[in-house]
Formats: structure tokens, sequence, C-alpha cells
């Protein structure tokens, strides 16, 4: 009751030095994402503290993991302080002096040993594993940015080629649609990142937002849903230029091209055939790190037994045992939040802060898409002259350096026109 509100507002607040995006989409209102942020204040020490979820320590079981392992080693510390040394006292000294207690004693020193021969191993290979775990979630990011500028790209185009007239509700009606199947294309190919594609949340998110008619979608394909949404594109096309009434064979093809680009990085932005790492690799890094840990623990443990035997209790009023404690922790959470990496990670398209704020980035797009087939604000300055007549609720401004035939009515360059001047302006045959 009291937690749940105080984490909402700490994860709403953006940490100094990061924008974040507050737009909702498929995860509700509470949808969060980081933008960007300025190296310059990232956190250090506190990060794990005070914005745990943007780090590898976001888990509670991580957490309890670690303090499992401490608890182990003080167990190791009771059990063998107490009944692992039958040759001396308990805070009498000399534990293992002249040859006394030789089976325990000789145990630590064994156990440095494999500490320090596993140190060494474990280094390269975690090193390398990392490296692979970041490349990754870089490279499927970048495959999203590649996905939002080739849904640009073809909105452009199709919104361009095709031919505006407001006049023609038949025209307005199918360029809208095709905007419409754009984005949601788009929304599709992310749903199948996210394991929603073929949902019934995906469903009501999408209907919801208005990017698809019920009936559209009982008649995708499961599964590839986005695919069919491009055939759907594709289809729409070559049906036009069949009747030449809106569109050329010529204009049919640039915007197969770029629809077939969008559709190669929308095809699978989680792909597991040829970006997983090999099972057997990932487990055996697991294994190494585990075992590392598992040592590290364990010859803490039985070196604090031996100062337990000699200091007694009164090891307890010294610092040095606490701040063991802390280097313990802090060994043992280094190794294990490296290889933890792996599935913090491992798919940067969810609800978390630190994954893609696609609710911010694919407002932006559907706005352009919007205004783009709507023919809103985005004619240039020739299409004064066709039948797309700007209108005072949407108003249409000219370049700068734009000049008229009538060199009378020239603007100023640096200037903006509104259209209205324009249409004064201009001659009664052409428009430059």
């Amino acid at each position: 009751i009291f937690f749940g509100p105080v984490w909402r507002m700490q994860h709403r607040r953006a940490p100094k030095g990061m924008a974040v995006g507050t737009d909702k989409g498929f995860y509700g209102d509470d949808s969060v994402k980081i933008l960007t942020y300025n190296p310059m204040h990232l956190w250090g020490f506190q990060a794990p503290f005070a914005a745990s979820d943007l780090t590898a320590c976001s888990s509670l079981k991580l957490w309890a993991k670690h303090v499992g392992l401490l608890g182990y080693s003080l167990f190791l510390m009771l059990i063998f302080g107490y009944f692992g040394f039958p040759d001396t006292d308990l805070g009498a000294g000399g534990a293992c002096d002249k040859g006394n207690n030789i089976r325990i004693c000789q145990l630590e020193p064994r156990l440095d040993a494999a500490k320090s021969e596993f140190r060494f191993l474990i280094a390269f290979v975690l090193a390398g594993f990392v490296a692979r775990t970041v490349s990754l979630w870089m490279l499927r990011r970048k495959n999203y940015a590649s996905l939002c500028g080739r849904t640009r790209d073809l909105s452009i185009r199709l919104s361009s080629l095709l031919p505006l007239d407001k006049g023609d509700p038949e025209l307005m009606a199918l360029r809208q649609k095709l905007g419409r199947w754009i984005i949601l294309a788009f929304e599709l190919a992310m749903m199948k990142s996210r394991g929603h594609m073929d949902s019934d949340e995906g469903r009501a998110y999408l209907e919801g937002a208005g990017h698809v008619a019920p009936m559209e979608w009982d008649a995708m394909v499961n599964g590839d849903r986005h695919s069919t949404v491009f055939y759907w594109i594709q289809s729409e096309l070559v049906q036009q230029a069949l009747s030449g009434r809106y569109l050329r064979d010529i204009y049919v093809h640039t915007c197969v091209d770029a629809i077939s680009n969008m559709r190669g990085q929308a095809n699978d932005l989680m792909s597991s055939l040829d970006r997983d790492k090999p099972f057997p690799y990932a487990s055996l890094v697991g294994l190494l790190v585990s075992i590392n840990v598992l040592i590290f623990s364990t010859w803490s443990g039985i070196s604090w037994a031996i100062w337990f035997r000699n200091q007694g209790w009164s090891l307890f009023t010294a610092p040095g045992i606490y701040v063991d404690f802390l280097l313990l922790l802090s060994w043992n959470m280094s190794y294990v939040a490296l290889y933890d990496l792996s599935f913090t990670l491992h798919n940067p398209f969810g609800p978390r802060r630190l994954d893609v704020a696609h609710e911010t980035i694919g407002a932006g797009l559907r706005r352009l898409a919007v205004a783009l087939f709507e023919g809103t604000n985005t004619a240039p300055p020739d299409a004064l002259c066709s039948a797309a007549l700007p209108t005072a609720e949407y108003p249409i401004l000219a370049p700068p350096g734009l000049i008229l035939a009538t060199q009378s009515h020239a603007s100023p360059v640096g200037s903006h026109p509104t259209a209205q001047e324009l249409l004064s302006a201009r001659p009664s045959t052409e428009c430059w």
C-alpha cells in the first residue's frame, strides 16, 4: 500500500541528466522510457539503490542471492569456528600455529589458490561474453532505428506519389487507409518483439488506438501479421496502377522497393535464429561465474572461521570483519551482475525505463503519417496551383527563398509568406 505509490513516483521522475518520454502506449500510463542521458551525470555508487531498474541490480532475487551467499559464509565461519579447531580453544589465539588444526588450516590456502586460478580464467571468458551481450543489445536498437527510418521513407514516398485532392472523398479515404496500414505494420513489428503480435491484449490495444479494424485483424496470418499488412499495401498499389486512376506503374516500383526495405527491418526485431548466443557457451559462462562466486564465498567463510577461533566474539568489535562483509558482497555482485547483463539487455523492447521509448517515437511517426496522408500543413508550394488548396484552418507556409513569377509581389529572402498571400500574388496561369 505504501511502497506502490512511492515506486511509481520515483520511476516517473527523470533522474538528473536524463530525458524521458511519458507517452501512453501498450503498457499503459506508467510507461516511462529513457530517451537519452548525459554521460556527465551518470550515477555510480548510488545507482543500484536510487535507480535500481536502470542497472543490472534491478531484481530483488539478485539481492537475496547475494545476501544468501553472505549468510553461507557466516554459517561456515560459525560452524568451523566452533567445531573445526579441536587443538585450540575459542579466543585463545594460535589456531593455525605450530601444526595446530592442520586439516582445517590447510583448507584456506588451497581455496585461496583456486580462487586466484578461477579469477584469471573467468576474466577472459566473461569479458568476451559481456562484449557480445552489449553488441547484441545495440544491434537490436539499431534495427529499430532503421525500422523507424524505413517507416518515414515509405510514408513520404507513398503520400507524395499519390495525388492529393480533398474534394475527392474516395482518394482521401485511400490515402488515409494506406497511411494507417503503414503505421499498423510498424506497430505489429513491435508487438512481435514484445510477444503480443497474436495476443488478445495486442489486438485490444491496436483496435483501441485505431490502427486496425476488427475485420482486418481476422484476415491477418497468425505469426506474420505485419507481413500480411505489407502484402495489403503492395496489392492496393498494384490495383491502383492497373486501374490507372491514381497511380502509374513507374511509381509502384518505387513504392515496392520502400515496402521491401521496411519489411526487411520489421521482419523480426528479436530474431533468435541468427543472434542468440550458443546455449552451451552461455551455460558454460554461467557455470564458471557460479563456481567462482561459490569458491570465493567458501574461502571467505574459512578465513573468517580462523579469525573467529583466534579472537572469539571480540572479532565483531573490530571493523575489519565488516569491511570483509562488504568486500564479499561487492566481489560477488560484480561477477554475477556482469553475467546477468545477458538477460537484462536481452530484449530492449519491454516496459522498463531503460527499454526503447517506442511510445514516444511511435507517436511522432503517427503524427507524420497522418499529416502527410491527410495533406495538412505539408503540401509543397507548387501544390497551390492544384486542387490541394490551403484553408484558414490548415495554412501552408512557403520556403524562405520562394520567388514568384510576378516580381512586384516577390517576397523578401528570409520571410515566410502565407498561403493566402501566395494565392493573391500568383500569376493566373503559373506558379513557381
